[in-house]
Parts: C-alpha cells; structure tokens; sequence
C-alpha cells in the first residue's frame, strides 16, 4: 500500500481521538506524529485549519496549542459587581462567565465558591432592556438563545419582545456574601477556574483599597494591547465572548495580576469600542467604521408609507426573524438569496419557500407583516439585482454546502420540540457556519485557494458534528 493511501486513512475520528487524548500544551508536529505520519505537510495543513475553527483550542503563530479550560485554569480574572448589583445582592452569570467557560457548561449552572462554599443561586424579574445590560457581552446574536435556555418563562421572547417585556434569569445570590464582606462599588471579586468539566470557580475578595490606580491602569492597558491583536488577526469574525478570551490569551501572564476587570477596560478604553453589524456584535477599533443595520446600509429600516407603528420589533431584521418564529439569521437569508442566483433561480416566491418551508410566520401584526415582507423583496432586488457570478465563483459551492446544512436543521427543528441542550448544541454550531456565510456573502472578499480550504475544512467540522448531534 503506498504512503498516500495511507495518509488517506487517517479519518477526523482518529484525529479528534488523538486530540481528545493530548495534553493541554502540545505542538501539532507531536499530534502529526502520533497519528502515524511525522513531518506530513498535507496533514499538518489539516490540523492547523481544525484547531483554527475549534473554539476549544488557543495557539501560537508557530503552532504551539492550548486548550482553552487548561489556559483559564492558570490565568485569574476580576470582576467588579455594579451599584445595582450590589445593592440587590446579586451577581449576573452571563457576561462575566460565558469567556471563561465550557461550551458544556452554562453560566448559570457555574459554581462559585467562598470559602468553600458554593454561592446559592435565585431566579429574578426584569425588563429586557435591563437584561440585555447586564448580559451584553453574551453577544447581541445569542442573547435571545441565552435567555430561552435560562428559564422556561422565557420561551416566547423571540415571539413578542420589547424594552419593557419582563424576562426572568438566573443569577448569583450575593446577599450574604456582600454583606459579610462590606462589598462597596470599587471593590472586586477575584475568580479562579478549578474545574472546568463542572465550570467552578473559586472567589477571593480584593477591596478597592487594594486596588491601585496604577495596577489597574496597567492591566487594561495590556489587555486593550491584546485586543487590538484580536482585532486584527481575527477581523469581525469572533464572537464577543471568544475576543474576550483570546485577549486573555494574547496578553498572557501580563494580565494574570487580575488588575482590572472587562467591564471597566470596556468603560475606560477609548480606543476599542463594542460594535454591532446585524445580529452580530464584536469589539472594533474605534472609529473604523460605521454601526452596521439590519440591511446594512447603516440606516435603520423605516416602515413603509401610511403604515401604523407596529407592537412587534421593525427596525432589527435579525430580531424579526425570531419573533415570527425563525431561527434563521440575517446571514442564512442572504445566503438562501446568493444561493438560488448562483443557481439561476432568480423567483422571489421559490427563495421565499426554501426559507420558510413550514407554514406561516406569527406577526404581531399587519405592521410587522408588512415591514418584514417589505425588508425581504428589497433585499431580494438588492442582491440578485447585483448579483456578480464572476466574483461569487469560486465562493458558490461552500455557500451551497453550508444552505443545504441549514435546510438540515429546519426539517429537524419542525420536527418536534427539543431540550436545552440540543438547541444550544445545534445554535453553536450554526453560529460558527453563520460567521463563515458573512465572508462568503461579502461581494468583494475573493479568497485564495489556501483560503477557501480552511473554511471547508471548517464547514466539514461543523457538518461532522451536526451529523453526530442530529443522528
């Protein structure tokens, strides 16, 4: 047998049990060994594009690996409860987190230790606004997912949501704690990842007596040094909590003091700032570019003339499609649209049906209807209307894979209702696809071979993974 049949033998099982079984620091030369073939570019080339797309995994430029839990396990982090958090006496789970856990694991099933004693947890009330605040670096594109796998009560969000609607959550229950402490607004809570198969945490507690200006002003200068190199090596294409841990990656043992927390680098750093484009949020670099709207014009979408204000969302598209019971991103649309045009089907009326083949969509109302359906024509004019088959060549195949990946899940998810967990496996998963549609569907990005060969090896990954999810 020749050696090129062998190589062709190694399958992603054999990798990912290889991988499964690394330690938490390892080179991809020793993995490539392991497997059987030492010094095989072919297969180093397709190691690098895996561990590339696993948000489990930090690297190095020269390829020296990390997984993510080992990393945090060294690496302490503060986080610095507001006023209101304070005095209510509770402590939100989502934002201060969600970087520093386990996809397995979700916030509010951490454990948080003092003293060796776990911090109680309790469920409270509030309006949507004031969720989104304490929950912002979820992400703008999950925190409605966020929310729905919280609690039950909030399962109908995606139908009817406005800043006022109530939502419960899960959160921290810090009454004794704070008061045992003195906790005052300054002072910091210390975390420590012990063990990242159950997310548990150990606490300490550092007043803001013991918290310099100087330490302080270091750690977040280092840290938005760190993010301005995530910025930059990754673009948009992270989501906010994977920025926030490579950053932490980036910056190393620089940022191990625990001098600052994210939410006051946030607040005093001028020259990142928190950006939405769609349904997808991200830090940028200041002033580089505009706030991005649903149709990405950079303006908000206005109803149509004569028409009434709807009770329903009309000015997020991605908001839309969740309350007329989509789980379709803005994203998969216009992937759904470049896809029938690369296609030659140009019928509004058959993408229409592709994207929403089971039954009707539940408006708020006859203003919603209208806006959305008005949002949907425009952008099908927009886009088949520019449609340049040249440029889109080569990116066209991949587009159709990932499509046909999405129709996947529509037929699965109409099927019949589905725990937690699944949806939150299912919505990870399509959210690593939704990232790899925005480049796709840019008009002007023309990747390289080399390029396009890392995204299918990360759209085969993520097709590997729905199979074994889905069966």
């Amino acid at each position: 047998m020749s050696s090129k049949e062998e190589k062709k033998r190694i399958s992603i099982r054999e990798i990912d049990h290889v991988l499964e079984n690394a330690p938490g620091i390892f080179k991809l030369a020793d993995i490539a060994a392991q497997l059987g073939a030492p010094g095989d570019d072919e297969l180093l080339k397709r190691l690098e594009q895996l561990i590339d797309g696993d948000a489990n995994y930090f690297h190095t430029d020269s390829w020296e690996c990390e997984l993510k839990m080992h990393y945090f396990c060294r690496i302490p982090f503060a986080v610095t409860p507001e006023k209101w958090e304070i005095e209510q006496g509770v402590l939100f789970p989502g934002s201060r987190l969600t970087p520093f856990l386990s996809e397995d694991v979700f916030p509010s099933d951490a454990e948080l230790l003092y003293d060796d004693e776990p911090l109680p947890r309790k469920e409270i009330t509030l309006p949507f606004s004031e969720a989104l605040h304490y929950n912002m670096l979820v992400g703008h594109e999950q925190i409605l997912d966020y929310l729905e796998a919280d609690s039950d009560a909030n399962s109908t969000l995606h139908q009817h949501l406005a800043p006022t609607t109530l939502v419960t959550l899960t959160v921290f229950d810090c009454r004794e704690l704070f008061r045992e402490l003195d906790f005052k607004e300054g002072d910091a809570l210390i975390l420590q990842l012990t063990d990242p198969d159950n997310g548990e945490f150990e606490i300490s507690y550092r007043p803001r007596e013991e918290r310099s200006d100087e330490a302080k002003d270091k750690w977040i200068g280092d840290y938005e040094k760190a993010m301005i190199k995530v910025v930059e090596k990754f673009r948009d294409y992270l989501e906010l909590p994977h920025q926030i841990g490579w950053a932490f990656y980036l910056g190393a043992e620089e940022l191990a003091s625990a001098g600052a927390s994210v939410e006051e680098f946030i607040r005093e750093c001028d020259s990142i700032e928190m950006r939405t484009d769609g349904d997808h949020s991200v830090f940028a670099l200041a002033g580089a570019g505009e706030e991005y709207s649903s149709d990405g014009s950079g303006e908000n979408e206005e109803l149509p003339d004569g028409l009434a204000i709807s009770a329903g969302e009309t000015s997020d598209f991605g908001v839309m499609l969740r309350q007329v019971g989509s789980p379709l991103s803005p994203e998969e649309i216009d992937g759904f649209i470049l896809d029938n045009c690369a296609a030659r089907d140009m019928t509004f009326d058959r993408f229409f049906a592709r994207a929403f083949p089971h039954g009707e969509l539940d408006y708020a109302d006859e203003a919603q209807e209208a806006v959305f359906l008005n949002f949907l024509e425009e952008r099908f004019e927009d886009l088949s209307g520019n449609y340049n088959r040249l440029m889109d060549e080569s990116k066209a195949p991949l587009r159709s894979t990932i499509m046909e990946l999405v129709e996947e899940r529509l037929d699965h998810q109409c099927e019949e209702d589905h725990d937690h967990c699944h949806c939150r496996d299912l919505d990870k998963i399509f959210a690593a696809l939704d990232l790899i549609l925005k480049q796709l569907n840019t008009e002007n990005y023309d990747p390289s071979e080399e390029e396009l060969d890392q995204l299918r090896a990360k759209v085969e990954q993520c097709a590997d993974r729905l199979e074994n999810l889905l069966g």
